[in-house]
């Protein structure tokens, strides 16, 4: 199957005539890249249709040697709407002409639903806001951990550190992110809650749903936590097969997609983990598409 072919089995299944811009945009190449590929004066250009077809049809091409070009797993973010509510909260934290007011944003979900991802990802994208994952603990730690996180110094001292931390945020807000807060003593989250009304500096928690029940706890803690409160979802299979095909190129049906969930119990990171084990096995018998019967074979392992 050449490259030409396999473009033209996509726009028929998608019923669309996509241009070979958006074509490239979806492969994640570049235009001159699909224009190579498909005159045939890339690199390798073999190795590159066989990419695009499992990109675009989920399927394996025998390479040149009449062996199989293995399935390789990617590192990916799917965009779920959870996904976006924390940007979209983080962002509305972060921005000048935000009230401080209601400036402790409040993130919460089940182990493995993604809410760790997500706020990684924003913090490692966006200079102004700081993750620290609570680890049980003290006062003076956390307070120095935030300070490292913040500025890459700290002191011994609390109040040492709630000083140097207040004198970074009057420039510039700053946001600090505080992840798996949940295993937090009340105490704690009164002395976060200071930091917000003294410094000024708004705050994300993140934790499992006991979170939310401690804060319901403290009603001033509770009166600043702005809105909308988001709570991560378990996984669905539309999203499922959205990591598939954007993660390996491979396409699932409805069905498999819904028995992998079920298999992951919802779990986004056990679904994950199974994604790379299938893709193992795959690999290993030449399988090239992801069946009920290969699904089948995976579970009796």
């Amino acid at each position: 199957m050449t490259g030409q072919q396999i473009i033209d089995e996509y726009r028929s299944r998608e019923g669309k005539d996509f241009s070979q811009r958006e074509l490239a945009d979806i492969l994640g190449w570049s235009p001159g890249t699909l224009s190579g590929v498909l005159s045939g004066n890339y690199p390798k250009a073999e190795t590159k249709v066989a990419e695009m077809a499992e990109r675009l049809l989920g399927v394996r091409l025998a390479d040149q040697d009449g062996g199989f070009v293995p399935i390789q797993v990617r590192d990916v973010t799917i965009a779920t709407k959870d996904f976006q509510a924390v940007y979209e909260l983080c962002n509305g934290l972060l921005s000048p002409d935000s009230s401080l007011s209601a400036s402790i944003g409040l993130v919460i979900g089940d182990a493995g639903m993604g809410k760790t991802t997500s706020v990684q990802r924003y913090a490692a994208e966006h200079s102004a806001a700081s993750y620290v994952l609570y680890m049980g603990y003290t006062r003076a730690s956390l307070f120095r951990e935030i300070a490292e996180a913040l500025v890459g110094r700290s002191h011994v001292a609390y109040y040492s550190n709630l000083q140097l931390i207040m004198n970074t945020t009057q420039v510039f807000r700053k946001l600090i992110i505080i992840d798996e807060a949940d295993r937090m003593p009340l105490s704690l989250l009164e002395d976060l809650r200071t930091l917000n009304e003294r410094g000024r500096v708004p705050l994300l928690l993140v934790g499992e749903p006991t979170l939310a029940r401690t804060v319901r706890r403290a009603d001033r803690i509770e009166s600043r936590i702005r809105k909308p409160r988001i709570e991560f979802h378990r996984l669905d299979p539309v999203t499922l097969a959205t990591l598939y095909s954007e993660s390996c190129g491979l396409r699932i049906q409805a069905d498999v997609a819904r028995s992998l969930v079920d298999m992951a119990s919802g779990d986004f990171r056990v679904a994950v983990n199974d994604m790379q084990n299938i893709v193992r096995m795959m690999n290993v018998s030449g399988q090239g598409e992801l069946t009920r019967k290969v699904l089948d074979e995976y579970r009796r392992q």
